[in-house]
């Protein structure tokens, strides 16, 4: 037979509790310390002295911080709250500045966080209360239940009865030891001496991550632009980062084998800012390149943050109009032509005699410019891979409305050859309708042993497998290019 008790309705304190569904127990024990551990000393993020992120390519960051705390003779239980959800506990260190007082005995990551349903599924084979409220009175009743299960729902025992579904609100009458409000690092030390104490602390965590991204800008006459680097960092760590040491470090990083990592948060960005600072030129560590940032900074949890990473006022630049072949032209017969808008390219040289010469993190670049006059159109977005200095930089922003090119087979010939050749003909007609002469360079992929054997522009032999024309257009005009090709697989 089931206990059913009525409950006092009179009193504000006991209406707060309903409204909670809570009893006055269950209030006693929120109200105090939540965790059954014996002398376990909290140590909040205020305690922080210093605190360093370095975040890498890949989403993993390296937290570096230090707190201080007063231990006491004996065993120390200290609770380190404000840690990463996403932590990888197998990196996590914490050390006393006094190892010959100091000694620690363990650590525990403990991430099992206070919630209805952990709260829930830790009162499996207790006591609960369920509480009704009567539709028409408002009367309470209270009636003492069993959970049997919390497994794809719940599963009630109330008196000789089974409930599958919850028949009200449920009140506890304790929490669990093991549940905590934030994740929590425990570490537990052997003090001989009461001392002031500074814990270093450090671990990997998941959930942070960085990208550049650039923002160019040409000028009127297109031979020039600016370009500003940023760097995008976005924390969907579960944890905050106040007035923090930042690093960025970019390159490739091999983090080994990957164990089974406590559930972070998978939530995007909810909001973002961005912080102007002095930029700090990068500096080579380990084969990568590491980006400090000038100022302290503040990452919150699931946000993104942008800031500048370097400049550059006056780059020269070149645009080129390309068309591109591929190798199947020349292996077999074609017959309808084809029709194509050339593609649109930028080249510039990062070299410091060009304005640059600094590493350029791989990231995207959007590049705008002043065709209207305003200086606000868009041109086109291409991304780039970790870029060393001296290299060059090649964007590739879309197609040419202007600038067609039609192709077609004008022959095609393998009885009579040896084995495996071919010999094919084309005629490239490309046309501008602007209203300035441009210089188009068609590039031919050609497979196996090849050789031009008529054309009527000089070519160049720019790889071993490709021919490349740089043919002028004029304004209002059209341009023919003819050549035959052997091709031998």
């Amino acid at each position: 037979m089931s206990t059913t008790t009525r409950a006092p309705k009179s009193g504000p304190w006991m209406a707060i509790l309903r409204r909670a569904g809570l009893t006055a127990a269950a209030v006693a024990l929120l109200t105090s310390t939540a965790h059954a551990e014996p002398n376990e000393v909290v140590v909040t993020p205020e305690a922080r002295t210093t605190i360093a992120v370095t975040i890498y390519n890949g989403n993993i960051a390296f937290v570096h911080e230090q707190r201080r705390i007063d231990l006491k003779p004996g065993r120390n239980v200290l609770a380190l709250s404000g840690v990463s959800p996403s932590m990888q506990p197998a990196t996590a260190s914490v050390l006393a500045d006094a190892p010959k007082n100091a000694t620690l005995v363990d650590q525990t990551f403990a991430f099992d966080l206070l919630t209805p349903a952990s709260l829930l599924k830790h009162s499996v084979g207790r006591t609960v209360r369920v509480i009704k409220t009567h539709p028409t009175t408002g009367e309470e009743t209270v009636e003492i239940a069993k959970v049997l299960s919390t497994r794809n729902g719940i599963i009630l025992q109330i008196g000789n009865r089974i409930e599958t579904k919850i028949p009200g609100r449920i009140a506890y009458d304790a929490l669990p030891s093991t549940l905590r409000e934030s994740p929590t690092l425990l570490a537990t030390f052997d003090v001989k001496q009461p001392a002031a104490t500074t814990l270093d602390l450090h671990y990997l965590t998941g959930g942070l991550t960085w990208q550049a991204d650039y923002v160019a800008k040409l000028d009127a006459s297109e031979t020039k632009l600016s370009l500003q680097a940023v760097a995008t960092i976005t924390n969907n760590s579960g944890a905050a980062f106040g007035d923090a040491v930042l690093r960025l470090v970019a390159g490739s990083i091999n983090q080994g084998p990957q164990r089974s990592s406590p559930p972070g948060r998978a939530l995007s960005a909810r909001k973002q800012t961005a912080q102007l600072a002095a930029p700090v030129p990068p500096q080579p560590a380990g084969d990568m390149h590491i980006y400090p940032i000038a100022d302290k900074t503040s990452l919150e949890d699931r946000a993104t943050k942008q800031i500048v990473l370097f400049r550059a006022a006056t780059v020269p630049v070149t645009k080129e109009y390309r068309i591109e072949g591929n190798g199947s032209f020349y292996t077999r017969r074609f017959g309808n032509p084809l029709t194509l808008n050339a593609e649109r390219l930028l080249r510039f040289n990062n070299k410091d005699k060009e304005g640059l010469g600094l590493p350029m993190p791989a990231g995207t670049i959007r590049v705008y410019g002043q065709a209207d006059g305003s200086g606000g159109t868009f041109f086109g977005a291409d991304r780039i891979g970790h870029t060393p200095d001296g290299a060059e930089v090649r964007l590739r922003l879309g197609r040419a409305f202007d600038i067609t090119a039609k192709r077609k087979q004008t022959d095609f010939r393998k009885q009579g050859l040896p084995k495996n050749t071919y010999e094919s003909a084309h005629e490239i007609k490309i046309g501008n309708a602007t209203g300035k002469a441009v210089t188009v360079k068609i590039v031919e992929r050609m497979p196996g042993d090849w050789k031009i054997l008529e054309s009527s522009a000089k070519h160049q032999k720019a790889a071993s497998d490709r021919a490349e024309w740089s043919i002028t257009i004029p304004s209002k005009g059209e341009t023919k290019l003819t050549y035959k090709a052997r091709i031998q697989l």
